[in-house]
């Protein structure tokens, strides 16, 4: 038996009724939001929960989704954009933190990106996409690590295909000249 494609899946909860179907759409998805989600905000506890909302958003809104569209590309287009509405609100969140430490003086370093790491590289890594521009970490998660092609990385982000290719070259170019990445590199010249 041949494992169904989203787009079955969503058929057969549309269609049927199905909820089996809705929860293999969750098993299939809910790790990558996570990953995307991580790898964009930086932040573990958030990405969970911008993870499980995006998931919750999908299942909400599946009865508009437009067949037309690779289901991956229509679900990664609510999760970029549940993504960046958490950084917005996480920036809110991080001024009145940082106002309200100030004020009462009692933490010397309130920055919320103090969260601790893995291992060196992971630590170099995380600092170095933080340096990037949003479009450039939107690009290189979306093509490197989640693996969508530029074709679906462009329809999600409203560009042309060209545009992501572009953001990509340019982050792989600050990367690779990150000082803490050096060390990294096989072939550093």
């Amino acid at each position: 038996m041949t494992t169904p494609t989203d787009e079955q899946l969503v058929a057969l909860w549309r269609d049927h009724g199905q909820t089996s179907a809705i929860a293999d759409l969750a098993d299939r998805y809910l790790g990558q939001f996570y990953g995307t989600a991580r790898a964009m905000l930086l932040r573990p506890d958030e990405a969970e929960v911008v993870a499980q909302e995006t998931m919750l958003k999908v299942i909400r809104s599946i009865g508009t989704y437009n067949s037309k569209w690779p289901f991956r590309t229509w679900t990664y287009t609510i999760l970029l954009n549940t993504i960046r509405t958490e950084r917005k609100r996480l920036q809110v969140h991080d001024k009145r933190y940082r106002a309200t430490v100030v004020d009462q003086a009692e933490i010397e370093d309130p920055s919320p990106e103090t969260i601790p790491m893995n291992g060196e590289l992971q630590d170099c890594i995380e600092d170095a996409l933080r340096k990037l521009t949003e479009k450039q970490r939107t690009a290189v998660v979306l093509m490197l690590i989640e693996g969508l092609t530029a074709s679906e990385a462009a329809k999600i982000e409203g560009c042309s295909v060209d545009a992501i290719y572009q953001r990509v070259a340019e982050a792989r170019k600050s990367l690779r000249s990150e000082p803490s990445l050096q060390q990294f590199w096989i072939d550093t010249p």
